[in-house]
């Protein structure tokens, strides 16, 4: 009976953490997995035991560090520390580090006293190890461990078709067992991502005519548009408030206003009352990418940390379009949620971090609003107009713990001690941005500027929900559980004017969420919206749009009429939906609510669709727009902002490919526009920007970079001598390729001229074994995995043309791919091309030499692409080129 009862308490202990961890996300007790998945431990912990009784010791004490971790994690994001993270954290030591110094800050509010008994928990079991003795029927464990596992597998066949959608939530597992249906799950859920791929042709040309969210009809004719550019020319300073509900606008708590200056913010001005808030795992950073971005948030994955590459054209990239300086401030480290890099992929010139500012001034255990918005005034004041400023708040971020000294609130013993504390933050941040108000008005820098301030997300932890409903008068029942919490997931969105003349006072009440900010603030502007943006202008939208959710499960919405809390299951009949003027809850039959749900599904993985496979920015650059800011980011070369980092003050800049300078200066009627475009861009950059068709070549004498390997030839006819900046050899480039990837090659034209002996011997390390200088104008494709080496899967070199297509799944060489695939393969004398296409799209330069594309065999997603011209270097083509007069070369160092 020994195996019996340790294999017991192992079960005791590991149930008690299940039940910790769903009753931090509000999820009932224990399911059935649950206790299968407990049963399995139990009887692999007793195995263990018999083996070694320190080693049980030391795995059932890491188990808790990772358990009471995730519990911590759930109390405030409703959700386990996601797989997602995990990776990024093993990634990035300086991610790792700034995440673990955020959640350590707010341990103290998560952590509580009952929290004990799981560690007396654990003592029992540590205790059972050594009081049991040796087991007197050791076949005990394994009856029960294979019992154990043919129940488990049971439960799992029996959700196998809501595994393979996508739709069951992994938790119902337990936690160790859910991190191996995440990764599964990720990989899964791509089912109905298919059906959109074999659609990405359609999409694409929807994308370059603006489609967005289904709300495009309402920017048809945005000039006809009383609101349309009423803000035009404006400078731009907007602000996210952390952890801001609407409910708190207006509210007095013991008879004063919890955020007075922005009530007369609202009052005075734009105010949105019914906008939702949208974020997934990333909360905050999720906030940023649905207003700047107008995208929805990734379900399992945080856009941060795994899309930091992606060609972005949202609100930043458009105003900078458009002559806009525009930068980021946060007053946290800079690498928490890998924001240092991903503000410059948003399309920001610069991002100011913690590090950036003078952070001794502490308020909640971070550098205070005071001290941030005061030392971002004077960063403001060296931007030159028009500027767009994007600040992020912090001192308002949970766990609330806001300094005694520093309350502004005097609140008595009738309001709950959770919304005291969370009322003192919000209104220390709201004097704050009072403070930063009038600074900017101080010194004249709201003179011509758009004040646009909304909350990220909510404040109020699940824990304390029925507090808050309670506080607000809404009525509780298990039926309205999940709507309630729809019912206070709103945020304010108010848009205020620094010129009086210009001021308006509106309040609407348009349903509509953080997606809508960034299109009806470049409404305002009189700017063109965000062309693959799902949200919509907020004045011209239509009232019966529908909003999806993403903080709930998929198919989660919000109308004007109707809030919708999807099922975990996926499926719509057992939805919840919520009258909202009849404010009581309606079934969820067949009708418009079931289209609505299918419609927020739709368009929540479109957007996914959209960023996983970097479809955001068209191939076709955009029309040349009105006024002084002409030419798009769109028009510009890929690495242009590298190479203005790179280029000293003196040496020109083409910023644009020769094809867009021949549309351009053909398409001119006045022979100065080229030439007043370009003082525009110098001035609006710093730097000596010039276009090909305007620089007197007879006089330059000057260095040149460009991005269009189109120029060399004719710089070269002009005497230039040209060469690549920067360059990587094509072997160190794939040992930096991240493991378990698959890397697609495909040759063009002479693509084996460099493969000499020596070389190849080199490549061959790499996978590529039949390539070499006999091979001359040879048709070349290579199928390559690599994971911790690399591997050759399919290679051929033929003199005949090569042409493979393998669906998604296909078995090669015993590994199986994630996408479909297809791959063409020319060389000189048989028609020269170069063709990939990864789910149908594209991924091929067609360029002299070896085309690469690399996907990511976890997700099937494109993850890079890049050329070789192996005709003439062995290095990869990095799109950067130097070109310079050859009686200069030891000037510039060549």
């Amino acid at each position: 009976m020994s195996s019996v009862i340790l294999i017991f308490v192992f079960i005791v202990w590991h149930l008690s953490w299940n039940m910790a961890l769903n009753q931090a996300r509000g999820l009932k007790p224990l399911s059935m997995e649950q206790i299968a998945a407990s049963t399995v431990a139990g009887a692999t912990l007793q195995l263990l035991a018999d083996w070694s009784v320190w080693a049980t010791i030391a795995l059932t004490f890491l188990a808790n560090l990772a358990y009471y971790g995730n519990v911590v994690h759930a109390r405030f994001f409703g959700h386990p520390i996601p797989l997602s993270h995990i990776k990024q954290f093993s990634r990035s030591a300086k991610t790792a580090s700034s995440s673990a110094a955020m959640l350590i800050q707010s341990a103290g509010r998560l952590a509580k006293r009952g929290d004990i008994v799981l560690i007396f928990v654990w003592a029992e079991t540590l205790a059972a190890l050594f009081i049991v003795g040796d087991p007197d029927d050791p076949l005990w464990e394994w009856r029960v461990l294979n019992g154990a596992l043919v129940v488990l597998v049971a439960l799992t066949l029996r959700q196998y078709r809501r595994l393979k959608t996508g739709a069951m939530e992994s938790h119902l597992f337990g936690m160790f067992v859910s991190y191996y249906f995440s990764w599964l799950l990720a990989r899964r859920s791509r089912a109905e991502q298919e059906r959109m791929r074999e659609e990405s042709a359609m999409l694409r040309n929807e994308d370059s005519e603006g489609g967005g969210d289904g709300d495009e009809r309402a920017d048809d004719d945005p000039s006809g548009d009383e609101w349309f550019g009423r803000f035009k020319g404006m400078n731009l300073i907007l602000i996210q408030l952390e952890s801001f509900q609407q409910f708190l606008l207006h509210r007095r708590a013991a008879g004063q206003e919890i955020t007075p200056f922005l009530n007369r913010l609202a009052r005075e001005n734009l105010a949105f009352t019914d906008i939702f808030s949208q974020y997934a795992q990333g909360h905050t950073c999720d906030a940023e990418l649905a207003v700047l971005q107008s995208l929805y948030p990734l379900k399992r994955e945080v856009v941060n940390y795994r899309h930091y590459d992606k060609k972005f054209h949202g609100l930043p990239a458009i105003l900078r379009s458009h002559g806009y300086q525009a930068t980021a401030y946060h007053g946290y480290k800079g690498d928490f949620y890998n924001r240092r890099t991903m503000m410059k992929t948003y399309g920001f010139e610069a991002f100011y971090s913690e590090e950036d500012y003078l952070s001794t001034d502490r308020a909640s255990y971070w550098m205070s609003d005071f001290s941030f918005f005061e030392q971002s005034v004077e960063k403001i004041k060296a931007m030159k107009p028009p500027f767009f400023s994007f600040t992020i708040s912090l001192t308002s971020h949970f766990p609330f713990e806001l300094e005694q000294s520093l309350w502004g609130l005097q609140l008595d013993n009738d309001v709950p001690e959770p919304l005291v504390r969370y009322y003192q933050s919000v209104n220390y941040t709201d004097r704050a941005l009072q403070r930063f108000y009038e600074l900017l008005e101080r010194d004249g820098l709201l003179e011509n500027t758009v004040f646009a301030v909304y909350g990220d997300h909510e404040g109020i932890g699940l824990e304390h929900l029925p507090v808050l409903y309670e506080e607000l008068g809404i009525p509780q029942s298990n039926l309205l559980r999940e709507t309630n919490r729809m019912s206070v997931a709103q945020v304010p969105f108010v848009v205020a004017c620094g010129d009086p003349s210009r001021r308006i006072a509106h309040v609407s009440d348009k349903v509509g969420s953080t997606l809508d900010v960034g299109q009806t603030l470049l409404h305002l502007l009189g700017l063109p919206k965000i062309a693959y943006g799902m949200g919509a202008n907020l004045f011209s939208a239509p009232e019966d749009r529908v909003v999806p959710l993403t903080q709930f499960h998929p198919g989660s919405f919000a109308t004007r009429d109707a809030l919708c809390c999807a099922s975990e299951s996926g499926d719509y009949v057992y939805s919840a939906i919520f009258d909202r003027e009849k404010e009581t809850m309606v079934l969820p039959v067949s009708g418009i609510n079931k289209s609505r749900f299918e419609y927020s599904r739709e368009k929540v993985n479109r957007s996914e669709h959209l960023i996983a496979n970097d479809l955001l920015v068209p191939d076709r650059p955009s029309e040349v727009a009105e006024g002084e800011g002409a030419a798009v980011q769109a028009a510009f070369t890929p690495n242009v902002e590298r190479l203005l980092s790179i280029a000293d003050d003196a040496a020109v800049v083409i910023p644009i490919t020769l094809d867009m300078d021949s549309q351009y200066s053909g398409g001119q009627t006045n022979p100065d526009e080229m030439k007043r475009l370009e003082s525009y861009y110098r001035r609006a950059r710093r730097k000596n920007i010039r276009f090909y068709s305007t620089i007197d070549w007879d006089a330059n004498e000057q260095q040149i970079y460009f991005g269009d390997r189109s120029y060399a030839d004719r710089l070269i006819e002009k005497g230039y001598k040209v060469e690549p900046v920067n360059p990587v050899s094509l072997p160190e480039y794939l040992r930096g390729l991240p493991d378990h990837s698959l890397i697609v090659v495909a040759a063009k034209d002479e693509a084996s001229a460099q493969f000499g002996q020596r070389f190849a011997r080199e490549m061959a390390e790499y996978g590529f074994l039949q390539l070499d200088v006999t091979k001359y104008r040879h048709s070349y494709a290579n199928l390559i995995y690599k994971n911790k080496g690399y591997v050759s899967l399919y290679e051929e070199a033929t003199e005949l043309p090569i042409e493979k297509n393998w669906p998604n799944g296909a078995l090669i060489d015993g590994i199986a791919l994630p996408c479909d695939l297809q791959v063409i393969s020319r060389g000189a004398a048989a028609g020269n091309l170069s063709e990939i296409k990864v789910n149908g799209c594209s991924c091929s330069r067609n360029q002299r030499g070896l085309n690469f594309a690399v996907v990511d065999m976890e997700t099937g997603a494109v993850a890079e692409m890049f050329g070789a011209d192996t005709f003439a270097s062995t290095h990869i083509d990095t799109q950067m080129y130097r070109a310079f007069k050859e009686r200069s070369s030891r000037e510039v160092g060549a």
